[in-house]
Formats: C-alpha cells, structure tokens, sequence
C-alpha cells in the first residue's frame, strides 16, 4: 500500500506544486499591476531624495547619506550606466520604453521586493533603487502554504487509496481462495469502489465455476447410480439367456436386453447435451418463424405417440406470433422434452400455449393428469430426481428431461416453472 500512496502521492504533488508556484507569481503580477500607479508614486518619492542628495554640491558625503537611508528603509540604491539599465533581461518592454522617456520603471526582484530604475536628469546614467523584500518573512509565508497543501494532498490521497487498498487485498486473497479450489468465495467490496466491476465480474465467474463443477459432481453421481440398474439388468439377463434351454425364454431376454441398451443410450444421449447446455457459449438471440418450430415439434409429438401406442389428444396454440427470438434446436429440444413428459402422464388432453410480449416469451405446456405436488416442483428440474407414485421411473424416462429442459431456458437468460394447470394437472412454462 506504501508504494501506491507514494506513486500516487508523486503524480499528484509534482503538478499541484508547479500550479502552486505558477498561481502565486501570477497572483504577485496582476496585483503590482493593479498597485503600479501606486508604486511608482512611492518610488517617486525615494527618487527625488536620492537625486537631491547626489546633486546637492553642499553634501560631499552623499554616499554615506545613502547608506544610512538604506539602513533605515531597506533599500539599495545604485547608479549604473543608462545602457545597462536598458539591457535588463528582466523587465518588460513597456517598463524599458518608460525609463528611456524619464519615468520610473520597475520590476519583481528575485528574493522578494522590487527594483525601480529612473534615468539622472541631464546624464547618460541611472539610479537603481531595490527594496529588498522580507526573505524570512516570504520563506515562512510560502513554507506553511506548502506545508498545508502537502497536509491536505496527503490526507485526500489517504482517504483515497485506504479503502481502494482495502478492496485490492480483498479480491487478491478471494483470488488465491479461488485457486486453491474454493469457489464458494466472494470479492466483498463496496457498491461506491472502483474495484466494484472488477469484483462483479470475479464473483460472476466464480460462480459459474461453483455451478459447473457441482452440476458435473451431481451428474457423475447421477450417472454411476442410474447406470447401476440397466447394467444390472443385462448382466441377468445374458446369465438367464445363456443357461436357459428355452427358446421363447431366450428370444424375451434378448428383447429385455434390447430396451436396456435403449435406456443406455437414451441416458447417455441426454447426458451429452446436458452437457453441452451447461457449458455452451453465450446465448445469440435469433428470429426463429413461430409456426414452423411449432410444427416440426408437434410432428414428433405424434410420431412419438404413435410408436408407443399412446393417444393423447394435443390441443396446438390459438395464437403465434410471426417469430420467436430462440435457438430452434435448443428450444425445439425442450419443448418435445415437455410434451413427452405430457403425454406420458396425460389422461386424455395436452395444450400447448405460446405467447409473446414486450416482458418476453412464454410457452406452456399443460396436461390433466395427476399434476405434481408443490413441495416437488422445484426439485424435478435436477438431473435424475422423480416424484414418487404417478410420475415415478416406472412411467419411463430417465429424469434427465426437466433438467435439459431448465438449462435450455437458463441459456435463454430466462427460468422453468411448474405450476397448476388449467386442465387439472401440470403446467410446466418457460419464460425468456
């Protein structure tokens, strides 16, 4: 943190001090210009008397009498030669115009004070006269101006780069939390801090990350159980199929490990695109033509249907707008995933709803079957979860479906729902 104040304190001190110093001579001029009228009757004054004492002939110690008044007053006079008084680099061309005509020129003497200059009447010379500034008094004057704006640079920047400090070692140590593996830390700082963004886009990451690994801990888990009961079931039925002398025997647990090696590959399949849900890149909305994805999704409903010997009437939307801002194969996915689970459960009707707003799309799916309890609604949408009874494992599916189904909304940047369906049983709605 020292290092960081006194950078900061050093690009900050250097400028404020030369603006300090070039505010004070500026300050200095405009007010002898404002007094110059007044100085120069002041001056004017000592002029005259050092004239008379140099040309007054009943005075032979006239350098002596300009010692004394320059004891007394603070000043300094000396006579130089005209030309030398014109070739000061210091003073203006105005002031060299006015010793050149007789009058009384000045200028800022180094140290503090001023320096007059008049020409001797009737002579090729000048008398300078330098009234010599208060040097203690100017040094002390500009130490303490110095001295209070080093004070309050320093306690500005303090109160500056404290907390900036404070949020820095906050996210340095959240970041090593981080990569030791704990990606349940937070960057705490505060809404004002200018490390606010930066905090906010360290949590968001380690949040996905948190998410990420958790949801492949969960589905590893998942998998190892729910690949447990199909495996089991082929290593009984090659053993049954092997030893038994009964054709028709053998011919039925051929056909059994036939629809586990459909389960199997059915689990894997939903598996892999949970997967590459969950870790797709960010979503690109596009303008997806409502009526044919509604179409193509109801033509799989039926054909699906029909291959498992299920009639269920599919009651299609009333209305559609002209498009739907999606990704067609992710949503068309989801919503045959919908309508399969519908089905299944259905006793006789299955609607499908789809509305769009200025809030956003939503698309409903509603059955009359036994619907599903409240406390239950959230927990279907993880991977491999089931609701006992009505729609238990032994209805089919593998319980990847919802899941597939929630991460498909997430990816749209919207959320699933399961709610009461007007027709008596679940309503299951995606909204983004």
């Amino acid at each position: 943190m020292l290092r960081l104040f006194l950078k900061l304190y050093l690009i900050l001190m250097l400028p404020a001090t030369a603006a300090f110093v070039l505010f004070m001579y500026v300050t200095d001029q405009v007010m002898a210009q404002m007094h110059a009228e007044e100085q120069r009757a002041r001056a004017g004054v000592a002029f005259d008397r050092a004239e008379r004492i140099i040309t007054d002939s009943r005075v032979p110690d006239w350098q002596g009498r300009l010692k004394e008044i320059e004891k007394t007053f603070r000043v300094e006079h000396q006579i130089i030669p005209l030309t030398k008084a014109l070739d000061d680099f210091f003073m203006s061309p105005a002031e060299r115009e006015r010793l050149g005509a007789g009058d009384i020129a000045w200028r800022d003497r180094p140290g503090g004070g001023n320096v007059y200059l008049r020409r001797i009447r009737d002579s090729d010379r000048a008398l300078r006269i330098e009234w010599v500034g208060s040097y203690e008094y100017l040094m002390v004057y500009y130490t303490i101006i110095l001295a209070l704006v080093t004070l309050g640079l320093c306690a500005i920047l303090w109160r500056w780069t404290r907390p900036l400090w404070r949020d820095f070692d906050r996210l340095i140590h959240a970041t090593a939390r981080v990569g030791e593996g704990d990606f349940a830390v937070r960057a705490q700082v505060g809404r004002a801090s200018l490390l606010e963004p930066i905090a906010a886009a360290f949590n968001a990451m380690a949040s996905r990350v948190e998410g990420l690994l958790r949801s492949h801990r969960d589905l590893a888990q998942g998998v190892a159980h729910e690949l447990r009961t199909p495996l089991a079931q082929l290593r009984f039925d090659m053993e049954l199929a092997r030893t038994s002398g009964d054709e028709r025997e053998r011919f039925e647990r051929f056909a059994s490990m036939e629809r586990d090696v459909a389960d199997l590959d059915e689990l894997v399949g939903e598996l892999l695109l949970l997967a590459r849900l969950r870790e797709a890149p960010p979503y690109a909305p596009r303008e997806v033509p409502a009526a044919s994805l509604i179409e193509d999704v109801l033509r799989r409903a039926h054909e699906e249907m029909r291959a498992s010997g299920r009639s269920v009437a599919i009651e299609p939307p009333r209305h559609l707008p002209e498009s739907i801002s999606c990704d067609a194969k992710a949503l068309g996915r989801a919503l045959a995933n919908l309508l399969r689970n519908a089905v299944r459960y259905a006793r006789s009707k299955v609607a499908l709803t789809v509305e769009r707003g200025a809030s956003g799309t939503v698309i409903s799916v509603d059955d009359d079957g036994p619907g599903v309890p409240p406390a239950e609604r959230n927990r279907l949408f993880e991977p491999f979860t089931r609701v006992e009874g009505s729609r238990g494992r032994d209805s089919g599916g593998v319980g990847l479906g919802l899941a597939i189904v929630k991460s498909v909304a997430e990816w749209h940047g919207g959320e699933a729902s399961i709610s009461d369906s007007p027709l008596g049983g679940a309503r299951v709605s995606l909204r983004w």
